[in-house]
């Protein structure tokens, strides 16, 4: 990861530029790394408080992303002078530093100092609310974050398996894409795929020529999907477009853990003009996760919302807020009077 990404992933993010920073975000990116002079966390630089709603959702929305993304609850500011300050309509300055503070501690240090001004704790009704739905975001992106087991491995493994991916004297297997020939490892491919498994044991063309055919498929997509398959990693900084024809094919191919992978990391790719089209890819392909991904980012997102109110979406991207709204409904109790 270098210096200047990561120097304009913080410059982004104090602008409050949420869409491009989470665009720009390197595929090595360190999701603990420190500010480079204010030495505070990225939850805890994401956790201010709003102007107004349009603000807070945006907020909100960032720390779930982050959360989700491998952002540290834990993780402590530096040996820093720098703080949050805010004035009390007769004028005092409170402020909490930001010195020693994980994202959870720095919460509830501003509820404590809130709650020892008890005489004006109608004045900061609107902060403690945001605070509690900063907690909220935090426990739905943490039970979302873990939904199937990962092992670490070390570095020197992943290079083999690249050099393998590489090694292509030893492909026994030729993929025609739209735009070319992509080869690979027959077994590997077999193991992973019901589906290629059929095509290559079976009595089909595919057996005889040890030759695939997907036209509707770049070589692009087809190698990213083989990444991830063979590392479970990219070596490039693919597109959207690339990464959903790559999410397309792991579909189709019913290579499970590869379609997850991706669909993680599509998730980071959500920003206004790619909504619409991994909205309706998740929503066609029943990926739980990244509709509501997409949900959670269309709700904080104006224009987005003002299109849906338009209808200028497909149907089944405009079916996921209509959902959403039934869900709210639904969810609502009813008085007893």
């Amino acid at each position: 990861m270098s210096n200047d990404a990561v120097e304009l992933f913080w410059a982004l993010l104090e602008s409050s530029k949420y869409d491009q920073a989470r665009s720009n975000v390197p595929k090595d990116f360190n999701w603990n790394v420190l500010h480079p002079t204010k030495k505070i966390t990225l939850l805890v630089a994401a956790c201010r408080f709003p102007d107004d709603n349009k603000e807070e959702t945006a907020i909100l929305n960032l720390i779930e992303w982050l959360v989700k993304s491998g952002a540290s609850l834990s993780q402590k500011c530096g040996n820093t002078t720098y703080c949050w300050t805010m004035w009390t309509e007769d004028g005092e300055e409170i402020s909490v530093d930001y010195k020693g503070h994980s994202l959870l501690s720095y919460i509830e240090a501003w509820k404590l100092l809130f709650f020892d001004h008890k005489e004006k704790i109608q004045t900061w009704t609107a902060e403690l609310e945001f605070l509690d739905s900063v907690m909220d975001r935090i426990a739905r992106a943490s039970s979302e974050r873990q939904v199937r087991p990962r092992a670490s491995v070390d570095e020197g493994i992943l290079e083999i398996w690249e050099k393998f991916l590489h090694a292509t004297a030893s492909h026994d297997l030729d993929i025609e894409a739209a735009d070319g020939c992509v080869t690979a490892h027959a077994q590997m491919l077999m193991e992973a795929s019901p589906v290629v498994q059929a095509m290559l044991v079976s009595p089909m063309k595919e057996r005889q020529t040890k030759q695939i055919k997907i036209k509707d498929t770049s070589s692009c997509a087809v190698t990213l999907f083989l990444e991830v398959l063979y590392t479970c990693s990219s070596q490039g900084d693919p597109d959207y477009k690339t990464a959903l024809s790559a999410l397309d094919l792991a579909h189709r191919w019913q290579v499970e853990v590869v379609v997850e992978i991706l669909a993680d990391f599509i998730e980071g790719l959500i920003t206004e003009e790619t909504f619409a089209t991994i909205a309706e890819h998740a929503s066609l392909k029943g990926l739980d996760r990244l509709q509501k991904a997409c949900q959670s980012f269309g709700l904080g997102n104006a224009a987005i919302q003002e299109q849906l109110g338009k209808g200028d979406f497909p149907k089944i991207v405009r079916a996921l807020f209509q959902e959403k709204a039934a869900a709210c409904r639904a969810g609502k109790k009813r008085k007893r009077l």
